[in-house]
């Protein structure tokens, strides 16, 4: 208790809030949804402890110097941990398939492939024009976590691999398939995308809305090709590229003007 008194401003309420939603959730799907109850606590903790964390984190962070090793690292570790138990959770009774871990012919597959990465990046380009029309700021937070060394692009890339295998698992090959008969296929694709973006929401307003509609992209992949593996290897490939290669190209400037960051709100809450 007195722990959460000493946090910052807002930090504490978006904690209790998260609480109360995860058991709110979980209890729901479990009496209504029909789900077992080891689903119903991975999908509470997917999709509301994991983004109310996310939130939570990002005043703690601005007031602290990022030492980005580290927080590739733990990163690294979550995201290898969260697919893990959804790979495990979600395979248990019927393999790989019900994950989506299943092979494509290899005309389709690379193609799949390559339009979800191709789209990715495009994402990524018009979200920059149209925030520059309306000169909305990047987050400087998501530029300061970005590789500078050689050392650092080296572990970035462990942590793409990380977050294209991870995530795509755990929010789209595990909680897209068991929430499809809660809320339908359309209803999945937007609630796992909308929780995908505010799980990024280290990098400001413009980064929720950005990732929420490469979430839904990659989603759409995965249900219309009837495979993950393509979405895995267009996320990683997406990360690395937007990441190492050509980040300069892709991110705002610094000195626009516009929009805060969802961060400002939760200091001044």
């Amino acid at each position: 208790m007195s722990r959460l008194k000493d946090l910052p401003p807002g930090v504490a309420r978006v904690l209790w809030l998260g609480a109360t939603l995860f058991w709110a959730v979980q209890l729901s799907l479990y009496l209504l949804g029909g789900l077992s109850l080891l689903d119903t606590i991975l999908l509470a903790t997917l999709l509301i402890a994991m983004p109310a964390l996310a939130i939570a984190q990002v005043p703690l962070v601005q007031e602290a110097l990022i030492e980005r090793l580290p927080a590739y690292w733990s990163s690294i570790a979550t995201l290898w941990v969260l697919g893990t138990i959804s790979w495990l959770v979600g395979t248990r009774t019927e393999g790989l398939a019900a994950i989506g871990l299943t092979l494509l012919p290899p005309v389709p597959f690379i193609a799949w492939t390559l339009g979800l990465t191709a789209a990715g990046l495009g994402i990524i380009v018009v979200f920059r024009q149209v925030a520059l029309g309306l000169r909305v700021r990047e987050s400087p937070l998501l530029r300061s976590l970005l590789p500078r060394t050689a050392e650092e692009r080296g572990v970035f890339a462990i942590l793409s691999l990380a977050a294209g295998v991870g995530e795509e698992v755990a929010y789209r090959g595990y909680a897209i398939p068991v929430l499809i008969p809660v809320v339908g296929s359309v209803g999945a694709l937007l609630l796992t995308s909308a929780v995908f973006g505010v799980l990024h929401v280290y990098q400001g307003t413009l980064g929720i809305f950005r990732t929420a509609v490469m979430g839904a992209t990659l989603a759409g992949g995965f249900l219309l090709s009837g495979s993950l593996l393509p979405a895995i290897i267009a996320h990683t490939a997406i990360d690395l590229l937007a990441g190492i290669l050509i980040a300069d190209k892709l991110l705002l400037p610094l000195d626009s003007h516009g929009v805060g960051g969802v961060d400002e709100t939760l200091q001044e809450s």
